[in-house]
């Protein structure tokens, strides 16, 4: 990494909320930067463990004694003003900055920063792009929102490239000026903080507007205020001759209308046939042989809880997907109606009760995709209770759908509830702990069948 003031200036620095998979890929950079790393979260997690592994200082629990000899503090948005290593850090005038705003700072150090941006995909496309520019010997640096299999949550590289998530939500993605601006989609979402689907849109064109060029989709280029390159069905870049056969999806990729490349990936979903497309697109523009492009993207293993299969109960396959928005939910049920031709099982865990009532009835058009619906109490991560946003209230609303629709109260109840189907796909979907649901699947069903390794 080339000369930086921000890794020059600091010696120590404290990150709070440490344990969150963005901020521990904040932190790993840092201290591969020769900066000494402390950290704080609430709870132990295998993230803490691996941080605590490599030699950055773990506290578990929050105190202002944590903070102490801190050049600058890092918070997540998920942090309460009333910390009390933020309340040390002010009253003691330590410098306190964002994540975003940290991460914006970062991206100055790199001569390229590729930025994705979506309402869903951004992991899976970042990740993408990233096989294909490490097939490519690029040697990039990335940062994702997800633990990337076989490379984890950070890849570092050389200050050539930078390949980042950019997240929307309280317009994160601002802070970045990216060389080259990714936008997948742009499904209303976090209506905590964009009131109307308009404010969340004209965050997106920002961020564009923000970037010396922009690949996006050809349902969003009206965001974009330059020449852009668009992918999709009437992009730049699209998909003829689409096969699904054996677990894999093959395509030819069209650009301008001229045979690009044929691309066999290890998924059959047709929403990453798109994030495909999208991959082609920004590695295209970087000049990336296509040979390269057509590898990186066939070697590329996914990312976890990005349609992971999880082992089986009794007969019934069980995947789990971080689908928490309407849209991800019905292209992951339709996806594996098309791929097994058996009848699917809709676990769903509702990520926030403000996303829940605001997309209401989008949710429960999606989840009567499924044959049968098991509704889980809401993940309610920073919020407090909202009437009419619970997962009571969609369990209530399904219910005059359809008659394949229970509650469980509990991860326990609903592991037991799952046993008495038989021949189904089960669908794990949620972006919050239901993955702790997905994980004593997984352990009993190698318990109980020691000489099969998933």
């Amino acid at each position: 990494m080339k000369n930086n003031s921000l890794f020059e200036k600091y010696k120590k620095i404290h990150f709070v909320g440490i344990g969150g998979i963005g901020m521990s890929a904040l932190a790993k950079l840092c201290f591969s930067n020769g900066i000494r790393v402390s950290g704080s979260d609430r709870t132990k997690s295998d993230i803490t463990d691996e941080l605590e592994h490599i030699g950055i200082e773990i506290h578990i629990g929050h105190n202002k004694k944590n903070v102490q000899n801190a050049d600058i503090v890092v918070y997540t948005c998920a942090i309460s003003d009333d910390n009390p290593e933020i309340l040390f850090a002010k009253k003691t005038n330590i410098p306190i900055i964002e994540r975003a705003e940290f991460l914006g700072k970062i991206c100055e150090s790199f001569d390229n920063v590729i930025a994705v941006a979506g309402s869903h995909g951004k992991t899976t496309v970042s990740a993408m792009i990233g096989s294909v520019f490490l097939n490519a010997k690029k040697s990039p640096t990335m940062i994702v929102g997800g633990q990337i299999n076989g490379l984890g949550n950070l890849v570092i590289g050389r200050d050539d490239y930078l390949i980042v998530e950019a997240c929307e939500y309280k317009a994160h993605f601002l802070s970045i000026n990216p060389t080259t601006a990714v936008i997948l989609n742009v499904d209303y979402d976090h209506p905590d903080f964009y009131k109307s689907q308009t404010q969340y849109a004209n965050a997106f064109a920002q961020f564009s507007k923000n970037a010396k060029q922009v690949v996006i989709s050809e349902k969003c280029k009206m965001l974009a205020d330059k020449n852009c390159t668009t992918f999709g069905v009437y992009g730049n870049y699209f998909a003829k001759n689409i096969k699904i056969c054996n677990g894999k999806s093959n395509f030819d990729v069209y650009k301008d209308d001229k045979f690009f490349v044929d691309i066999t990936l290890k998924s059959y979903a047709n929403y990453n046939i798109e994030n495909a497309l999208c991959a082609v697109a920004v590695c295209d523009l970087y000049k990336i042989a296509v040979k390269d492009i057509k590898l990186g993207l066939e070697n590329f293993d996914g990312v976890q809880r990005r349609y992971e299969f999880m082992g089986k109960i009794k007969n019934n396959v069980v995947i789990t997907d971080y689908a928490h928005h309407p849209t991800q939910i019905a292209d992951c049920i339709l996806a594996t109606k098309k791929a097994y031709k058996k009848k699917v099982v809709a676990v769903f865990e509702p990520h926030t009760y403000s996303r829940t009532k605001s997309l209401f009835s989008d949710f429960v058009n999606s989840l009567c995709l499924a044959d049968y619906v098991v509704m889980l109490p809401t993940y309610s991560a920073r919020e407090k209770r909202i009437k009419g946003g619970t997962a009571k209230d969609l369990f209530n609303a399904i219910r005059f759908r359809k008659n394949g629709v229970s509650y469980k109260p509990s991860y326990k109840s609903c592991k037991s509830f799952l046993a008495e189907f038989d021949n189904c796909v089960i669908l794990l979907l949620g972006a919050g702990s239901i993955i702790n649901l997905a994980k004593s699947i997984k352990s009993d069903y190698i318990q109980n069948n020691k000489n099969i390794q998933i």
